[in-house]
C-alpha cells in the first residue's frame, strides 16, 4: 500500500512539475531586415511563463507541415522563433504544442492574416454611408466585381474578386500601385472619396495593411435575378448549393426560389435555411429582399435515391421569380441533367462542359468542399493549380458560398489560384447544411493549342491545419475524333420559330446528337424522337400554351434549351 501511494505522489509531483509551464502568447511576425525590397519568409514567435530545460514547441502548420525546435531561454521567460516557408497570402490557422520531455502540457491555436509580398483589398457594403469598415457590424461583399490595376499610372491589370484579393507585388520600393473597381450599373464607391485606393510598394513585404472599399448601389430600379445550381449526384446522396443573386437593380426585390426534384428521389431533405414549403418533390423559399449588392446560398443535403443505379441522368429544375420585368428571364429557369455517381465525394472539382472541346472553350470549374471532421473549421483554404494552356487574363469569378478572398500566383511555369476562406466556421459533419461551401469560376484555353492537348484539373483542399485532402482529377481534351462535332458554343444548337405554333425546327451540327427528349415546366416528359440528320422537324401543334425545355443527348453530351408553344 505505501508502495501504491508513494507512486501516486511521484507522478502528482510530476504533472504538477509539467503544469508550471505554458504557453503566454504566440504571433507571426515578418524579417527585420530594411536594407532592400524583398519577400521574407514569416515567423513565428512562442513565448512560455519560464523556462526549463527539454520545454519544445511542436507547430502544426496549415500545409500539413509539422515542425518541431526548442524552447531558449530570454533570461526572462522561455522564446521559440521558426521561420516556414509560406508564399501565398491568406487567412491561416497553426497550432503549437508545448511539450516537456515526451509530455504534451499545453497548447495555443493562432489565426492570423498573413500579407507576405502582397496588397490586400477588401470591399464590404457601406450600409450608413460612413465609409468606416466595422470588423464587427459590416458586411463584406458576395458579388463579383472587376478591378483595374495600375502602377505608376498606367494601367497593368484587370482582376477579379468577390469579397477581396491578395495581388502580387512586382515592382520597386516606392512604386505606386492603385486600383479602382470597374462600377456596374448603380454600383457606387462611398470610400475612398477618390474612388481608388493607392498602396506604396514597401522595403519590408510583409508589413502592408489591408485597405477597403466601401460600395453602395443607388438610383438603379431594374432587376436581373439569376438562379445558379451547383449539386452532386450519388446513388445515395443528393447534394449541393443554389446560388441566388441580383445581377442588376438597387431596390430589394422580394423573390422566390423553388427546386422541382426528379420524381426518381424519394428524398429525406435537410435544408438550409430552412424552405417555406416542401409539397411532394417541389421545395420552395421565399426572400425578402435580393438586390445587387447581396446574394443568397441555399444548402440541400438530400439521401435516399431508389430506382437510380450508376450512369442515370437525373432532371432537376430551378426557378427564381418574379420573371416577369426581367432584364435577363434566360436565368431565372435553370434545367440541370446531373449523371449519378456510384459513390460520393464530398470534396470535388466538375467542369463544364467535360470532354473534348476546341481550343480557346471557355471552362467552368466547381469546386465542392466539406468539413467530414468532428469540430468547426474556422478557415479553409483551395488551392488550384490552373494548366499552363489556361489564359489567365480570362478568369472571372461566378460564385462562393461565403466570403472569399482570391490571390493568382505564377510559379514553375504554372497558375496558382488560391481561393481563401477566412473565417468561415464550417460546423462538423452532423450539420448537414452547414458543413460545407463551394467556388465557382470560368477560365479560357488558350487559342491555337494543337489537337490532343491535355487539359488537368486538380485542387488541394485545406481545412485549418490539418493535411491537404486532394479532389478528383477533371480532364478536357483539345480536338475531336473523327465523326464527333464540337460543341462550345449554344449557337451551334438552334431552335426555330421560337416561339412556335406547330413545327419547331432543331438545326445541329451532323453526329452531334442522337436524340431528344421535350418536358414540360414540373418535369414531365411530352415528346421523345430520334435525331439522324442535321435538321429535324418536331410537331408540336398539340401541345397546351407554356413554356417548354428540349433536352439532346449524344456523343457531344447533354444539352438543354428552351423554347415557348404559343
Amino acid at each position: 500500500m505505501k508502495k501504491l501511494l508513494l507512486f501516486a505522489l511521484v507522478v502528482l509531483f510530476a504533472v504538477n512539475a509539467n503544469a508550471q509551464y505554458h504557453i503566454t502568447s504566440a504571433y507571426w511576425g515578418p524579417d527585420t531586415d530594411t536594407s532592400t525590397f524583398s519577400c521574407h519568409f514569416p515567423t513565428s514567435h512562442i513565448t512560455t511563463n519560464a523556462y526549463t530545460s527539454g520545454l519544445r514547441i511542436t507547430s502544426y502548420y496549415f500545409d500539413g507541415k509539422i515542425k518541431t525546435f526548442n524552447v531558449v531561454d530570454s533570461g526572462i521567460n522561455g522564446h521559440a522563433t521558426t521561420k516556414f516557408s509560406l508564399r501565398e497570402p491568406g487567412k491561416y490557422t497553426i497550432k503549437h504544442v508545448l511539450s516537456l520531455g515526451s509530455t504534451s502540457i499545453d497548447s495555443i491555436t493562432t489565426k492570423d492574416e498573413l500579407l507576405y509580398c502582397t496588397i490586400s483589398i477588401k470591399c464590404f457594403y457601406d450600409s450608413l454611408g460612413t465609409g468606416i469598415f466595422n470588423d464587427t457590424s459590416s458586411k463584406y461583399v458576395t458579388t463579383p466585381l472587376q478591378v483595374q490595376v495600375s502602377l505608376n499610372g498606367l494601367v497593368v491589370d484587370t482582376v477579379n474578386m468577390i469579397s477581396g484579393m491578395y495581388y502580387k507585388v512586382n515592382g520597386s520600393a516606392g512604386d505606386i500601385y492603385s486600383f479602382k473597381i470597374i462600377l456596374k450599373p448603380g454600383l457606387v464607391v462611398t470610400y475612398p472619396t477618390s474612388g481608388e485606393i493607392y498602396d506604396t510598394v514597401k522595403k519590408i513585404s510583409d508589413n502592408y495593411t489591408t485597405k477597403y472599399f466601401g460600395l453602395k448601389c443607388i438610383g438603379l430600379t431594374s432587376n436581373d435575378l439569376a438562379v445558379l445550381p451547383s449539386f452532386r449526384a450519388g446513388t445515395h446522396r443528393f447534394t449541393g448549393n443554389i446560388f441566388i443573386r441580383s445581377l442588376l437593380g438597387c431596390n430589394p426585390l422580394p423573390s422566390t426560389v423553388s427546386m422541382q426534384l426528379s420524381p426518381k428521389y424519394n428524398f429525406y431533405p435537410e435544408f438550409y435555411p430552412k424552405p417555406t414549403s416542401i409539397a411532394g418533390n417541389l421545395v420552395t423559399w421565399d426572400f425578402e429582399s435580393i438586390y445587387l449588392l447581396t446574394s443568397g446560398v441555399i444548402s440541400a443535403d438530400m439521401s435516399a435515391l431508389y430506382h437510380t443505379k450508376y450512369g442515370d441522368t437525373l432532371m432537376t429544375k430551378y426557378t427564381i421569380t418574379p420573371i416577369s420585368g426581367d432584364a435577363n428571364p434566360t436565368d431565372n429557369i435553370v434545367i440541370r441533367i446531373d449523371t449519378v455517381k456510384s459513390g460520393y465525394d464530398p470534396n470535388q472539382i466538375s467542369v463544364e462542359p467535360g470532354g473534348n472541346i476546341a481550343s480557346g472553350t471557355k471552362l467552368k470549374y466547381t469546386i465542392d468542399f466539406e468539413n467530414t471532421g468532428n469540430d468547426t473549421a474556422f478557415n479553409i483554404s483551395v488551392y488550384d493549380t490552373l494548366s499552363p494552356y489556361m489564359d489567365m487574363n480570362s478568369l472571372e469569378l461566378v460564385a462562393a458560398t461565403s466570403v472569399m478572398n482570391i490571390a493568382v500566383m505564377t510559379q514553375d511555369g504554372y497558375n496558382l489560384v488560391k481561393f481563401d476562406f477566412p473565417n468561415i466556421n464550417l460546423l462538423d459533419s452532423s450539420h448537414h447544411g452547414l458543413c460545407d461551401g463551394a467556388v465557382i469560376f470560368t477560365v479560357n484555353t488558350k487559342q491555337g493549342l494543337s489537337d490532343g492537348t491535355r487539359i488537368d484539373n486538380r485542387a488541394g483542399i485545406y481545412f485549418d491545419y490539418n493535411d491537404v485532402v486532394m479532389t478528383n482529377t477533371v480532364t478536357n481534351i483539345i480536338g475531336f475524333p473523327s465523326g464527333i462535332a464540337a460543341l462550345s458554343a449554344a449557337s451551334q444548337v438552334q431552335l426555330f420559330p421560337n416561339p412556335v405554333n406547330d413545327i419547331l425546327t432543331i438545326s445541329t451540327i451532323t453526329n452531334a446528337y442522337r436524340a431528344l427528349t421535350i418536358t414540360n415546366t414540373i418535369g414531365q416528359s411530352v415528346i421523345t424522337q430520334t435525331i439522324s440528320t442535321p435538321q429535324t422537324n418536331i410537331n408540336v401543334k398539340a401541345l397546351p400554351a407554356g413554356i417548354y425545355y428540349i433536352t439532346l443527348r449524344g456523343e457531344s453530351g447533354i444539352k438543354v434549351q428552351k423554347f415557348e408553344k404559343l
